[in-house]
């Protein structure tokens, strides 16, 4: 009984010194990979496609055809139903909406004819523009609503340019002036 203890002690100690060295050899391994690709600018062009189609989808603006006070109460009622959506406060002649506590921030430009919403700054971190997927969310949803409602519609985009004003981690961008 005592000798089958011994050998089973003894292979778990041999078998975590074996784990131990091929685990840190697959670590390896991969690391070298890693290093090959962002050297040889694999990594970024594999990113590439995903981030151009999340930086179009947070350059798209609308056009709301109609009176602030309607497009305001609309706008802030879906954004105020979006679960990520931090804040919504009123500027002068603005509705400024943050997503998951500062970036992305939208703001919606209420004019006499028409108000505009689009992200205004972004943050840009791991090869991507962060809260795409919830503007492009968000947006939509405005626009099923206005078109519900018989507000006319349009849809428009932006660029933006790396804030170099803003130091340190996540880059901050901003909307492209033209």
């Amino acid at each position: 009984m005592l000798a089958k203890l011994v050998l089973v002690l003894l292979i778990i100690i041999v078998g975590s010194f074996i784990w131990f060295f091929v685990k840190g050899k697959v670590s390896n391994a991969h690391a070298q990979v890693r290093d090959r690709a962002v050297e040889g600018n694999f990594g970024r062009a594999i990113a590439a496609g995903p981030a151009t189609k999340h930086l179009s989808m947070m350059g798209r603006t609308l056009t709301l055809g109609t009176d602030p006070t309607r497009a305001g109460e609309l706008i802030v009622h879906i954004a105020t139903s979006d679960d990520r959506v931090t804040d919504v406060t009123s500027e002068e002649g603005a509705i400024v909406i943050q997503i998951d506590g500062s970036y992305p921030l939208a703001r919606a430009q209420l004019m006499a004819d028409r108000t505009v919403v689009g992200i205004d700054a972004m943050t840009w971190e791991m090869g991507f523009p962060q809260g795409a997927a919830v503007w492009d969310r968000i947006a939509t949803a405005i626009s099923q609503a206005a078109t519900h409602q018989g507000i006319p519609v349009g849809e428009g985009s932006r660029e933006f340019v790396k804030d170099e004003g803003t130091s340190g981690r996540p880059e901050v961008w901003t909307v492209r002036m033209t």
